[in-house]
């Protein structure tokens, strides 16, 4: 998943999006681009209460989603961000952000690639006819595109573009400015192909392209050039382009993911984004107030989703003015700043995702990378310059605090300490005009570290009552969205409370299930909008692992009231065992804002919950805020599974009941294949899911497509539930180890809201590589009868750590000879295979005949033969 800072990402045909966002990513941008980790989702700066933002998406061809976060003032600038579908890493992208415009295409991919054009004007209507924040981006944006602002229309010439020495046929992203005035024009491409025209008057000119593929190379190239009173062509020379990028001295590491842009004397910018190991190209050029940027990211060699990197170097440099003729920047480990982050989970063991872009006048990409969850990570960093930071995995992001190392070691960081719970004040978001009460609380999955969080995946649920009776609900609402409620005219004492709700039982993610809010406050009818100010309460749980459980010590709650710009203090504090079927008190004392005690946790305790009250004493708003699953006991690392209600499932396939050989396939590419079951209930299946694992359901050793079945009836009880999985070997498994058998988890809901289905061990499937025997070689040829004949060949595999195959070692290899003149094979004697995949022996010849070597397939891999050695006896 990969994040963007103000960049978009592309689908078919021309599709522009505006409006209210669901936040700003904080930080300066100009302009940029970036790819989001799969499922990520950014946590933006928090909004004044008076402006609630909301997110406008856009759908994409490819169902890859380009969501517009509009800027939080003339400080900051609009942001942007890709989810993809299904949690792992977006493609990559080229990207030109021209005055308010911004042009986004995705690079080395097949079907249609038509840029998606996405409007960054901020200063559109937000939420519901509100005026937005002001401010603009950088650049010449007042004057209109292909054309100089109050002059008249001048002649054109038609100039065509095209590539020169390249040996790729691919889309490419092209762009004319007059080096001038920096006026930018558009470029026509076209399809698959390094071409484009356009129509310009005369003048003195300068051009970009970007173009590349996945894991292959790719290219920034450059061209000056001359429009006076005829056609041009512009020839734009892909062998003339350097190797780019950022080197250090630790061989053990290598690019992980990179973001390469130039940016022009107006601010505008051109460049790429995108993960894989792709070597990246550009025009050496020199041009005033240019200048070209590398953001790249490096991890250990070898290092997967499923396997991430304990290693992490997040570097930036930047080429002022000129791009020499060896443009990479080399820098020493030493010479870095050095740090660990501690990344806690809350369920399986799984990669999440860290996400960075460091903040910069001209802007910067937000690259993502895989981290161990739960597990640590050692982190280099160029120092002196601020980052921004996402982290999380699955649903759930948390963002990190910009941070800013110095060379040398720096202090640590944990993200993802549980409790996750609303927190920080003012982060909650209540205002009242006349009577509209809008309500807007997005980070209600914060840990306790002080990292804003949210699920995207979790809703909402509002119920406001006076004199207890109610006034007005709203259920199922996304979480991280805006709410307006209606009030009554006149002054009145209200209860309102707010249940934030999450599936607990997902595989990764299990705390926190539902959070609720209960308020009580007294508002009036009001002329001019007015923040009523809502408390909110903050845990803090001592001495929890790295899965949030407790250990064999009893564990001390903090708790805490933030009342803003009011005088808070806490009045109660208790915790529940049972699911929160009953409730033990912590002694409180005193009239602090804050209060702890100890929680003995049983060994037979799955999760802890808490409840807390408290008050503003100066308005008299009181809060009583539960969190069920707050952290887990010594038994809540076990998920058993759900049943209830006559939901069942059955019939599961993966792959059409045949093994899944991975082979043949570059470094990045995917297989799919899909994954298919059976469920029923008396009253119809409302969905389903499914997951696959390798090793044990609660701890496992892999984890793939923890997805979403579509799930179409049969009839009134029965549905198919179906899905496809995309997997890249390489870049997903990474480890030739994981090969064999995986099992599948699927799970199915009723339309009734009751019955549920769980099974954690549904079916399983081989996940198997290929392998290949050598021709046979029989030695010596011919043989005289009764003399030692050597016969030898060579096992190998198909590799996932790397492209191509190699050695099985450790393998029983059959010798078989087949006589002269029959046709049935005879087992000789079965031998080990070598470190090196080598298998030998040697044996008395006595009949004429063929001799070979075969291998039996086994879970992890299929059977192989090799070609046959005929050898005469004399």
């Amino acid at each position: 998943m990969t994040h963007i800072r103000s960049t978009g990402h592309t689908g078919r045909g021309r599709q522009t999006a505006r409006g209210a966002a669901a936040g700003t990513v904080t930080g300066a941008l100009v302009a940029a681009a970036a790819l989001l980790s799969p499922g990520a989702a950014a946590a933006p700066a928090a909004p004044a209460p008076e402006v609630p933002p909301a997110v406008t998406a856009t759908t994409l061809a490819d169902g890859e989603r380009l969501e517009v976060l509009p800027g939080g003032g003339v400080a900051t600038q609009p942001g942007f961000r890709i989810v993809s579908q299904d949690g792992g890493p977006a493609g990559r992208y080229a990207y030109a952000l021209s005055g308010d415009e911004l042009t986004v295409l995705p690079t080395g991919r097949t079907g249609r690639t038509t840029p998606t054009r996405a409007d960054l004007d901020p200063r559109s209507e937000q939420t519901g006819g509100r005026p937005g924040p002001s401010g603009r981006l950088a650049g010449p944006s007042s004057a209109p595109r292909g054309g100089t602002a109050g002059s008249a229309a001048a002649a054109t010439y038609p100039v065509t573009f095209s590539v020169a020495n390249s040996v790729q046929e691919t889309g490419s992203l092209m762009r004319v400015w007059d080096s001038t005035t920096w006026q930018p024009y558009d470029v026509e491409t076209e399809q698959f192909a390094l071409r484009g025209t356009a129509s310009l008057p005369p003048g003195n000119y300068f051009a970009l392209t970007v173009y590349g593929s996945y894991d292959r190379p790719n290219y920034l190239l450059a061209k000056s050039f001359k429009v006076t009173s005829a056609a041009v062509k512009v020839t734009f020379d892909q062998a003339g382009a350097k190797e780019t990028g950022i080197r250090t001295d630790d061989g053990s590491v290598t690019r992980t993911t990179a973001a390469v842009s130039a940016s022009l004397p107006n601010g505008q910018i051109m460049g790429y984004a995108g993960g894989g190991r792709s070597q990246v190209f550009v025009t050496p050029f020199i041009a005033s107030g240019s200048a070209l940027h590398i953001h790249e990211v490096q991890g250990r060699k070898g290092a997967s989703r499923q396997r991430p990197s304990p290693v992490r170097y997040d570097l930036s440099h930047t080429f002022e003015r000129a791009v020499p003729a060896d443009p990479v920047a080399k820098v020493r480990q030493a010479d870095l700043a050095e740090t660990e982050l501690t990344v806690r989970g809350g369920g399986q063991y799984r990669s999440g995702f860290l996400q960075t872009v460091p903040n910069t006048p001209y802007g910067g990409v937000y690259l993502s990378s895989n981290v161990p969850v739960a597990g640590f990570l050692t982190e280099y960093v160029t120092p002196g310059l601020s980052f921004s930071r996402i982290a999380g995995y699955g649903t759930h992001t948390f963002q990190l605090p910009d941070r800013t190392l110095q060379q040398g070691v720096n202090r640590g960081e944990s993200v993802g300490r549980a409790p996750y719970a609303p927190t920080g004040g003012k982060k909650y978001a209540a205002s009242r005009l006349r009577d509209d009460l809008v309500l807007y609380g997005p980070f209600s999955f914060s840990d306790s570290d002080g990292a804003f969080g949210r699920d995207a995946g979790a809703t909402q649920s509002y119920r406001l009552s006076t004199d207890g009776e109610t006034v007005t609900e709203v259920t199922g609402k996304p979480a991280q969205s805006s709410v307006s409620l209606k009030l009554p005219p006149g002054r009145k004492t209200y209860e309102l409370v707010r249940t934030v709700t999450r599936d607990g039982e997902t595989p990764f993610s299990r705390l926190s299930d539902k959070l609720i809010s209960e308020w009580g406050f007294t508002s009036g009818t009001t002329t001019t909008r007015t923040d009523l100010g809502l408390p909110d309460i903050g845990f803090r749980v001592s001495g929890l692992g790295l899965r949030n459980e407790t250990g064999p010590t009893p564990s001390r709650v903090i708790a805490t009231v933030n009342a803003p710009d009011g005088t808070p203090r806490l009045r109660g504090l208790e915790f529940s065992v049972d699911g929160g079927t009953t409730w033990t008190p912590i002694p409180v004392e005193g009239t602090s804002a804050t209060a702890e005690g100890e929680v003995p946790v049983p060994q037979n305790t799955r999760y802890v919950s808490l409840r807390a009250t408290g008050s503003d004493e100066r308005t008299g708003t009181t809060v009583r805020q539960t969190v069920s699953r707050a952290f887990a006991g010594p038994a809540g690392v076990a998920l058993p599974p759900r049943t209830a209600g006559a939901t069942a499932v059955s019939g599961v396939t993966v792959n059409e009941n045949k093994p899944l050989v991975l082979d043949g396939l570059a470094h990045g590419s995917s297989a799919v294949f899909p994954v298919e079951f059976t469920a029923t209930d008396p009253s119809g299946i409302a969905g389903g899911s499914f997951l696959l694992y390798q090793g044990a359901y609660n701890k496992p050793d892999a984890v793939l497509a923890d997805s979403t079945a579509h799930c179409r009836p049969v009839d009134a009880t029965t549905s198919t539930c179906s899905g496809l999985v995309s997997l890249a070997p390489h870049t997903e498994l990474g480890d030739n180890a994981l090969a064999g058998v995986w099992k599948v988890a699927v799970a199915a809901h009723a339309n009734d809201g009751q019955g549920v289905a769980d099974q954690q061990e549904a079916g399983a499937f081989r996940m198997m590589r290929k392998a290949v025997l050598a021709a046979a070689d029989a030695a010596p040829e011919p043989v005289t009868a009764g003399g030692d004949l050597t016969v030898t060949s060579r096992l190998t595999a198909s590799d996932w750590t790397d492209e191509g195959y190699a050695a099985y070692a450790g393998q029983p290899v059959t010798l078989q000879f087949r006589q002269s003149g029959t046709t049935a094979w005879s087992d000789v004697r079965t031998v080990t295979s070598g470190a090196d995949g080598s298998v030998t022996t040697t044996l008395r010849a006595w009949k004429n005949g063929d001799w070979r070597w075969a291998f039996a397939a086994n879970p992890a891999a299929t059977a192989a033969s090799s070609a046959a050695d005929y050898v005469e006896v004399k």
